[in-house]
């Protein structure tokens, strides 16, 4: 980002301190879930395709079975240090779920017949806590959250299936995540049949702009330009975004938090004269 615009939103944090001081909480909104198993993935696929025209900003979000290879600590740490951990984990562990929130340019998301706002949570096949590595303390958690173990072990997505649906290569797409080292490299990992991550920081930040385009954004990388950090609620906080109820750790819930935090940054970059494109495939992180 040019330094005129760093010092023109650095200029502007007293104000929106300043504002935060009378700030009062806007009611929750609520957006529904369509889950989605192999039984109605063609039907749900089908309906994505058809509103991406229209809606063509698709927040993603993903949860697995926990880290079992840890983050190197440390003020040295390196992004490339960084890479490093997320590609060992994500070649290992299986992907549990994906959760994906479609908005048009002015935040609009899609309704039902119903004029209910919804996104899509994704259950996948193919882990089994018997046989594949994972973090016991993470997937109890989950499953706490609700998330059904058994049942998307034997009626969830199969992967391979998800990437044929054609969705992840489509172009005139903008991709969102929020800290999203994981979830594009799940995303990237889907997209590619399941293909090991590429040996380098640079290569797999390549491979990502040559698959999704270089419209990929992370809204927490962008989030920390302005100064604002901590996780969804505590960002969405700060820019005065309505909680999201009930409040779940889950990936569809959360890519629904991550597009409103998405765009209300890239208005606030807007006023403040920055450039959104410098942002571009810097994942937090990973930059």
């Amino acid at each position: 980002m040019a330094a005129s615009s760093s010092s023109s939103m650095a200029s502007s944090q007293p104000r929106m301190m300043e504002q935060s001081l009378f700030y009062t909480q806007p009611p929750a909104r609520a957006v529904h879930t369509r889950k989605v198993t192999a039984v109605n993935l063609h039907r749900e696929m089908s309906l994505i395709r058809s509103l991406m025209p229209t809606f063509p900003f698709v927040a993603v979000d993903t949860q697995f079975p926990g880290v079992v290879h840890p983050h190197p600590r440390g003020a040295g740490v390196t992004a490339d240090d960084r890479y490093a951990a997320v590609r060992a984990n994500a070649d290992e562990l299986c992907l549990l779920q994906l959760g994906i929130t479609l908005s048009a340019a002015d935040g609009r998301l899609p309704v039902d017949g119903a004029l209910v706002e919804f996104m899509w949570e994704f259950d996948f096949a193919g882990f089994d806590a018997r046989y594949h590595r994972h973090a016991p303390e993470f997937v109890q958690f989950l499953r706490a959250q609700g998330f059904d173990f058994e049942a998307a072990r034997l009626v969830g997505v199969p992967a391979l299936a998800f990437a044929a649906s054609g969705i992840l290569g489509l172009r005139g797409v903008t991709w969102v995540a929020f800290g999203g080292m994981y979830d594009v490299a799940f995303l990237l990992r889907l997209a590619t049949g399941g293909a090991p991550l590429p040996a380098t920081r640079l290569g797999f930040l390549a491979q990502v702009g040559a698959v999704f385009g270089t419209q990929v954004f992370d809204a927490k990388h962008m989030a920390s330009l302005l100064h604002m950090h901590g996780g969804l609620a505590a960002v969405g906080g700060m820019l005065r975004l309505p909680p999201q109820l009930p409040r779940r750790h889950m990936a569809g819930q959360n890519s629904a938090m991550a597009i409103q935090l998405f765009m209300e940054l890239r208005r606030r970059f807007n006023d403040l004269g920055g450039s959104l494109h410098s942002c571009s495939l810097k994942i937090e992180g990973l930059t």
